[in-house]
């Protein structure tokens, strides 16, 4: 997938528009709720910029007008890696984040691409102090201290 400035309007607009497509179709109700949020206009996220960064996402994954597969099934765990590695700052992750937990949600269902475009983020994005604190360079997922021992205490 083409690479976006970090932190750009084009850069979290495409992971909103992955949680938007990654069931498979985009929902009217999806753009009501990016519509309404301030937050996101502030940011210069909108229909129009959803709509931008879809076209592409179609484009790099080469999907043509239709999918025969799913866009979970097209997205390696690289291509998200690099989506949501694309946004580091912690005000940035956490508007993101919350923005797309409710997407994901807009139709009351949970599928599993949706399911795992969250847990990417939240690997990505959180660890014990929450989302956009990142004492590791690679932001690899961390364990609590108090879970170090746990699994030793029941032995």
């Amino acid at each position: 997938m083409r690479p976006y400035p970090a932190n750009s309007p084009q850069a979290l607009a495409r992971i909103l528009a992955l949680g938007m497509l990654i069931d498979g179709v985009a929902d009217e109700s999806e753009y009501q709720l990016i519509a309404q949020d301030a937050g996101l206009a502030a940011l210069g996220i909108d229909g129009r910029r959803i709509d931008s960064v879809t076209r592409e996402i179609y484009e790099d994954l080469e999907l043509g007008g239709s999918m025969t597969r799913t866009l979970d099934q097209r997205l390696t765990a690289g291509d998200l890696s690099r989506v949501l590695g694309e946004v580091s700052l912690p005000y940035l992750q956490q508007t993101v984040l919350r923005s797309i937990m409710r997407i994901v949600v807009a139709n009351n269902e949970l599928s599993p691409g949706e399911a795992r475009l969250l847990r990417e983020a939240l690997v990505h994005w959180t660890n014990d102090e929450g989302v956009g604190h990142h004492p590791l360079p690679a932001n690899l997922p961390t364990r609590r201290a108090a879970d170090h021992g746990a699994g030793q205490a029941r032995a």
